[in-house]
């Protein structure tokens, strides 16, 4: 798992080169090992004589803890690294007070130094520092307070992949709180169809769908799981019967993730008719929701509705192709471990299908698995593909059935 996280994370943490404090500002660069000795005790003579001079909270100090971590994470070595980053933020604390922003240089560092140890609950804790003192130095119109919102949401996102059950969704709630912040931020700042806030209602809707989506399954949540998650991060609900209480949540999450979608839907229609296309992918994306959480009227009515939208105007005949013209499993929301890479590696199901005008694959049959003639992966992947929802194909404004659809199905390690 921390080799896992270790590598995952720096896709999602911004990372920051520290300079050295010289006359030409350059960065630090050591060569030998024996250099890199010499360099490190030079660095701990230096504070050594600077606390016995001025004592050990001296500000010059932190300047030369910072710039020992930087020896020390060229090095790798990620642990001394990070006591020298939280000794200068410590340092840093203490002279300039708690909210400094001075601070997020070494909290940066902090991030970094972490995610490659892999110690997820130190990790945490600084991204969550960090957000707090860009509340407290940012205002509100601010994109950078914007930027740091989503960055810490898009990283609880990222913390659902690693984790699960209980702690997985409690990521998941509180991403979805972050989003809704930054929703409304950028709604005062900008238009409704800025990129940025398209950007984070489409996000909204991600997050509220995997938290149905792993609410309502018994087998990924028990209740104590779902209690766990939710009454924590202010989420109670006012019923103690499990089916209740899942319920709860699915509809709250549901309604939540469809009134994302259904502003970016508004955005688009107010624009008609420069963005009919953007305006008839957004009534389509709603309608994969629906069916990725089993409300295949719901999504066949916004299927119609976006086909229609489309075909009033025969110069749209290339998008109505695009978006129609071929069965289509419903993403970005999770419906399985597709993967498009293949890797012999990896255990997978080669599997031939029906897609009716539903959407629910029918006549599921595999015909390889990999390894060979695998009896397990053979009824795995028939009850895995049988659980994907497609958009069906359409012909004259109708859902038709599709026949002989063909999916590589890689499964998870296990």
């Amino acid at each position: 798992m921390v080799n896992i996280l270790k590598h995952s994370l720096l896709s999602v943490i911004l990372l920051y080169q520290v300079q050295a404090n010289s006359a030409e500002n350059t960065a630090i660069e050591v060569g030998s090992k024996y250099q890199v000795q010499d360099t490190l005790f030079e660095y701990n003579e230096t504070i050594s004589e600077l606390e016995s001079k001025h004592g050990v909270y001296h500000p010059s100090i932190r300047e030369i803890l910072i710039e020992l971590g930087q020896v020390h994470q060229q090095q790798e070595n990620y642990i001394e690294a990070a006591e020298a980053y939280e000794r200068a933020l410590h340092i840093s604390k203490v002279n300039e007070g708690v909210h400094d922003s001075v601070q997020i240089e070494i909290v940066e560092l902090l991030v970094n130094t972490y995610s490659n140890l892999g110690y997820w609950s130190d990790l945490e804790k600084n991204m969550e520092y960090m957000l707090w003192l860009y509340r407290r130095n940012h205002s509100k119109n601010d994109e950078g307070l914007v930027s740091m919102i989503k960055r810490l949401a898009n990283w609880y996102r990222q913390s659902y992949e690693y984790h699960s059950a209980g702690k997985a969704v409690s990521y998941l709630v509180k991403a979805d709180d972050l989003f809704d912040e930054a929703s409304k931020l950028l709604t005062e700042e900008y238009s409704r169809t800025s990129p940025a806030l398209i950007d984070i209602l489409h996000s909204s809707a991600m997050t509220n769908y995997q938290i149905a989506f792993e609410v309502e399954d018994s087998f990924r949540m028990s209740h104590r799981d779902i209690r766990e998650a939710m009454i924590p991060n202010k989420r109670p609900n006012p019923y103690l019967n499990e089916i209740a209480v899942r319920k709860y949540y699915f509809e709250q999450s549901f309604h939540k993730g469809k009134r994302s979608l259904g502003k970016i839907i508004e955005s688009y229609e107010a624009e008609l008719p420069s963005t009919i296309f953007e305006y008839a992918q957004a009534i389509v994306y709603q309608g994969d929701y629906y069916l990725s959480l089993n409300r295949k009227w719901n999504a066949m009515k916004n299927y119609t509705k976006a086909y229609s939208v489309l075909t009033e105007n025969e110069s749209n005949r290339l998008f109505v192709e695009k978006i129609f013209g071929q069965v289509r499993r419903v993403k970005p929301f999770r419906a399985g471990p597709i993967k498009e890479d293949e890797n012999e590696s990896v255990a997978y199901a080669d599997v031939v299908f029906d897609v009716p005008s539903n959407g629910w694959p029918t006549n599921v049959r595999v015909i390889r698995t990999h390894p060979l003639n695998n009896t397990k992966l053979i009824g795995r992947g028939r009850h895995a593909v049988s659980a994907l929802r497609y958009r069906p194909r359409f012909e004259a404004g109708k859902a038709v059935d599709s026949e002989g659809i063909s999916l590589r199905y890689y499964f998870e390690k296990q």
